[in-house]
């Protein structure tokens, strides 16, 4: 039988217990931006035009003011600033704003927030520091979602273990 990679993640509850979720579970985004700070994404040549398109320059303005040469695939990098991705814009709420939503890299287009996801866990780690408790609610709107998300997590608790 082949071995299948499992995504893990650690999860707090309220009262501070650890459970291992076994599963890739998504969840929306909630803005906080770790993505934003922690990733540098690749940059294809349709990003660029497409980025250079909606700023309305040209693709060599855009690749000298906004990419980084770097010996990838794709051969550029999005810029970085000290605060995180070039295009990375804080709201009033300090919830986190992509400047170029619907021209972002592809691979911001893909990416997925998911509790397996280190950036998301660290995420949801600042926003209980700050106070902001979310609920199950406020992370997954759907019903079914919710119910996926409860029947993964229990998958994962202990027998004689409760949450």
């Amino acid at each position: 039988m082949d071995a299948v990679a499992v995504e893990k993640a650690t999860i707090k509850t309220a009262d501070d217990q650890e459970i291992a979720v076994v599963e890739q579970v998504t969840i929306p985004c909630f803005r906080c931006g770790v993505c934003c700070t922690c990733y540098q994404p690749s940059l294809l040549p349709e990003d660029i035009e497409n980025i250079a398109a909606a700023m309305r320059i040209s693709i060599a303005a855009c690749v000298s003011e906004y990419a980084l040469k770097v010996p990838t695939k794709e051969g550029y990098l999005l810029r970085q600033t000290e605060k995180g991705c070039v295009f990375l814009a804080r709201e009033e709420d300090a919830q986190a704003r992509c400047t170029i939503y619907r021209a972002r890299p592809k691979a911001c287009r893909e990416w997925q927030p998911s509790l397996s996801r280190p950036a998301c866990l660290e995420g949801l780690a600042r926003l209980k520091s700050k106070g902001q408790l979310s609920l199950l609610d406020e992370i997954i709107s759907s019903e079914e979602e919710r119910r996926e998300f409860r029947r993964s997590v229990g998958k994962a608790v202990p027998q004689g273990n409760s949450t």
